[in-house]
């Protein structure tokens, strides 16, 4: 490690920062919280949709507009350390919904997006991660269908 002082300069401080994270930030701090990975052309309108909603709800979301196979895009994504990804295809388009993967937790299912927004929301005002909002709600589910 390099010797930095924390009480030094602003860049000092993001390099410390940056140090002790390994560049993993949390979803609150991440500078893209969500990326959204389309399968097809109809899932790409979609995504940009879906994309224009969460900008309103002021969270920070990016379409994958790479022609690259399914497997690259998601790989990609783990290595930019995205906290949240989501493969859209057909299936979610016509559900209207999304296929949520916490980079904490892993898949987490299909979710409505308006359930997504609003667990995002909580999450980010919290400066907690997604899977701790939206998994006490998958556990629920579950145990409804056991009952």
């Amino acid at each position: 490690m390099l010797h930095r002082a924390i009480f030094g300069s602003l860049e000092r401080f993001f390099g410390i920062l940056v140090e002790n994270t390994a560049g993993t930030f949390p979803l609150w701090l991440a500078p893209e919280q969500m990326r959204l990975l389309p399968v097809t052309d109809v899932a790409r309108d979609y995504c940009l949709e879906v994309q224009s909603k969460f900008k309103k709800a002021g969270l920070r979301v990016k379409v994958d507009r790479g022609s690259e196979r399914l497997a690259k895009q998601i790989r990609t994504a783990e290595k930019e350390r995205i906290p949240v990804m989501s493969v859209v295809g057909e299936k979610e388009v016509a559900a209207g919904t999304l296929a949520v993967r916490s980079r904490g937790f892993g898949d987490m299912g299909d979710v409505p997006i308006d359930e997504l927004i609003a667990s995002m929301l909580e999450a980010d005002a919290a400066a907690k991660e997604l899977h701790e909002f939206l998994e006490p709600k998958a556990k629920e589910a579950a145990e409804a269908v056991d009952v």
